[in-house]
This record gives C-alpha cells, structure tokens and sequence, in this order.
C-alpha cells in the first residue's frame, strides 16, 4: 500500500534534531519504553486532538491525542474520561509541550492515528508545560498517513488504523439525513466527491456537526478560481448499500483545505485539467424517518407472523419476553471484516483476519404466541450484555434482560431484530400508549386482516426464569462474583471499543 508521510521540517538531520532533542533534556518519541516515565519529559506538538467517542451513541471513551516531536516520529496519547476535562483546559490543539510523568503502553488494536507500536497514557498526574514557538520550531505541524485511492477498498471495515486520503474536490451533494438506529434520531451528513492526479474518484461522507457545517457554498467559490485540494484525516472506510465504498467521517476526523503542505503543492502539480468547477449534486440516498410515526408500529407476536412481507423499514416493533436462544447451531460465526459475510476462519493478507460475530437464534414470547427471531451484532451484545470475544464460550444467562422491546424486520425469510429498545426509546416511540391491558392484551384490532391495524394494548408481560432452549451442549458453569473479578484484568487488554457506530 503505497503511503506518505506529510512533515514540515527543518533542514536539518535526524541526528542533529536527536542531539538537539537530548541537550533540551527532551527524549524523543523513538526511545520511549513501555513503563512509568516520572522524570522523563518530551517536547511534543500536539498536531491532532479529539474526544474519541461513538458518535451516534454519544460514549465518551477519552481525549485522544497525535503527538509529533521534532525527529518526525508520532505517537497517539489517551486521557481516560475521568481526567478530561482537566486536561482540556490544559493542551491546546497545534501548540507544543513539555510533558512528564506519563505511562507508556502497547498501543490499541483499533482506532489508531499514527503505527507506533506505543502509546501514551496521559491522565490528571501528567505535568504539561507549553513552551513558546515564537521564533519557529522544528517540530512539524501536520503528520498524515496518505491512502492512494486504489488502496481504499483493503481498508472496507478495517478499524486498526484510521485513513487520510488527499484529492481535489470535484462535486458537493447537497445535505441530507439517515435515520440512525444506535442514536434513535436522524443524522445530517454531505457527500463529497473527490478525484485523485490519475483521474480515479472517491466518495467521501462527513456525518454529524462535520458534514452539517460544511461550508459547500464557500468551497465551490473557491473551487472558481483554483482547484481545492482537500485533506481528509481520521477517516473509516466503509461499503454501503446503493452507494458503494466510502471513505466516512468518525470521532477523530478533521479536514483541511488547500492545507499548506508540501504534499498538497505536490499533489496540485500533478493534476492534469486542474482548472475544473466544483459540481452541485443533489443527495443520492437519504432515509429520513419522523420517530412520531413508530406509535402506530407496536404489533403482537401473531400479528408479526401473520404479515412478514410487510415488515419494510422502519421495522415494526413489539413486546415479548426473551425466552431463550437455541445453541443447536451454535451463537456466533466468523465473517469477512469489511462486509459481514459468513466465511470459514482464514487470514486475508488485503482484509486481514477474519471476525467473529453474534448470531443467536433466539425465542421471543407475548400471550399471542411465540416467534424465533434472529439477533445478530450490536442488538445481541446489548442482550448479552458482552462484547462476542469477551464471552469465551460461556452463556451469561444473568446478564440478559427478559421483557424488553425489539424493533424487528423480515429479511431473507427470517425474522431479525434490528434494534433492542432502550426505555427511552420504547417512550419515544409510543409505548407509555401501549398500556399493558390483562387478560389477553389483545386489542380488538387485532383480527383484522390489515397488517397496519393498531396494537393499542401491549400483551401482559410477566418475569419468569431463564430457559435455555435446544442446546447443542450442556453450557459451563458460570463465573461467581469473585471468579469474575480475578479474570478481570485479563480481559482488559481485549477490550474492543466501539467509537464510530456511524
């Protein structure tokens, strides 16, 4: 994968910055050593900072940083959520820093800026001292790992590293909406197109409050004069339906435009007919959806059954209690890390290895009657109550709530729940309408032969014991609280964060 690194240097030998670096009593990136440095200091700019988060469902899992010292090396650094807002009043984005007391680890095995093989843990114990730059530093500003567009689609659903991409800008789709399951709200995003020097092109998604202040208007007057070169760092590729591969926005991305860096100048050199206006598009693909209309979406288990064909999005939703799943065929599979296919465990050298996936052939049941339904990924985690890698073969019965809303659509002959509902979402959606009515729950629209006629009464609902159904083997003993603690720490260093849910 051909990549480049963008630094703006002084003219002078690594050697020499590495001299210079040790007679300040700095200690450069490259020579930092897993362990607590209490002594030690860097002189670091922070070139990119952040809120690493799931920026649908709004998790804040800490304030990311890329460091640069002036050898050119980078390395990523994290505050936890509880030191934050500390540090926020303390580093500024683009300034240079003194830093000591600080621990440096292996780095995460996703979501990473920069390949150092480290990084930095920074909390409220770490001393920051800005130093001023008035005079000029050697320290570079900016520190992009390019992707040439031809190398895009090996990076489909690969989170180990971000991407930055680089090409002239050469259509804006006007704004739109998706309506976001994870955020329960419709999301603004903006389409941009890009081209490389060779002509190839790239479609680029900024989602949330980056797509929704994008200045469109202000670009295409630019692009009037000269062509706008466009850097897209802190980016996730991903394959969407309709609309094929993507290069999207997440927590960490940021853009910049005619950037003054020598790849840029580079890169506008080599374009062939620079001189091309920037199109206006009208969005391709939206799906905006007004949540006020789930109310009329609540339906009972025979009502589901009865009309499969016209479960369509938004899904309908209904009540039930969670019985069980049948472990016959097992409760996860291994799937091709961009598109989510089933496929047999092997290790692709452009996709990487493969992962593994919930798949839980599950029974749900209201007093009209029983259904299987199939719960796969993020819906099944949140049953769980686990991420799939965290649950080593073992069924954690005590984790799983038994009477809970599911927002469930029909799909390639089976039942699948798209969504388990939150409180607040089974509020929002209507469901203080859907007032538990006894006896049978059912309301008289029931037996009509419309599929769109109302639930109005939600079935009555009981707690009762988990059963675990038609299991292919007989499931280990769970872990007591004490045993549970002790395996703590082991799973600490498998922890996946989910931060772009996007």
């Amino acid at each position: 994968m051909a990549s480049k690194l963008s630094f703006l240097r002084a003219g002078i030998s690594s050697q020499a910055k590495m001299d210079s670096s040790e007679e300040d009593g700095f200690t450069p990136l490259s020579r930092l050593t897993p362990g607590y440095h209490r002594c030690c200091k860097v002189g670091v700019r922070v070139s990119r900072m952040w809120v690493a988060s799931h920026p649908l469902m709004g998790t804040k899992f800490g304030l990311d940083c890329l460091l640069i010292d002036d050898e050119g090396v980078t390395m990523q650094a994290r505050a936890d959520p509880s030191d934050m807002k500390h540090l926020q009043q303390q580093i500024v984005e683009g300034k240079i820093y003194d830093l000591s007391n600080f621990r440096v680890c292996s780095s995460r095995n996703g979501y990473m800026a920069c390949r150092n093989g480290l990084m930095m843990q920074i909390g409220k114990q770490t001393v920051v001292e800005e130093i001023e730059d008035d005079t000029g530093s050697s320290i570079p500003i900016h520190c992009f790992d390019f992707v040439d567009f031809k190398d895009v689609k090996c990076r489909n659903g690969d989170k180990r590293f971000f991407t930055d991409v680089i090409g002239q800008i050469i259509s804006i789709e006007d704004a739109g909406e998706a309506w976001k399951w994870e955020a329960w709200s419709n999301i603004p995003f903006r389409n941009i197109n890009l081209r490389d020097s060779r002509d190839n092109k790239l479609k680029v998604a900024l989602f949330g409050d980056l797509g929704r202040n994008f200045d469109a208007d202000q670009v295409r007057f630019r692009g009037q004069h000269a062509p706008v070169v466009a850097v897209f760092a802190g980016m996730l590729v991903q394959y969407y339906a309709g609309i094929g591969l993507t290069v999207r926005s997440s927590s960490a991305s940021k853009y910049y435009l005619n950037l003054e860096i020598p790849e840029v100048h580079q890169f506008r050199a080599s374009l062939r007919d620079p001189h091309i206006l920037i199109g206006q598009l009208s969005c391709q693909k939206q799906n905006p959806v007004n949540p006020t209309e789930f109310v009329n979406k609540w339906r009972t288990i025979k009502q589901l059954k009865s009309f499969p064909d016209e479960l369509q999005n938004p899904p309908f939703f209904c009540r039930a209690i969670f019985k069980g799943i049948d472990c016959s065929n097992g409760w996860s599979y291994w799937s091709c890390s961009g598109c989510r296919v089933s496929i047999n465990y092997c290790v692709c050298l452009k996709n990487g290895p493969p992962v593994r996936r919930y798949k839980l052939d599950a029974l749900i049941e209201d007093d009209t009657g029983t259904m299987n339904v199939m719960i796969f990924d993020e819906p099944a985690q949140e049953l769980v109550g686990v991420p799939v890698e965290d649950l080593d073969d073992e069924i954690m019965r005590d984790k799983w709530s038994l009477c809970r809303d599911f927002a469930i659509a029909f799909e390639n002959g089976n039942f699948v729940v798209k969504r388990v509902l939150s409180d607040d979402m089974s509020q929002l959606s209507g469901s203080t309408q859907v007032a538990a009515a006894g006896g049978s729950g059912i309301s008289s629209q029931e037996e009509g032969s419309s599929a769109s006629s109302t639930y109005t009464s939600s079935p009555k609902v009981k707690k009762e014991n988990m059963v675990m159904i038609k299991e292919g083997r007989e499931p280990k003993r769970l872990k007591t609280a004490d045993e549970a603690d002790q395996t703590d720490d082991t799973k600490e260093g498998r922890k996946k964060e989910i931060e772009d849910g996007q």
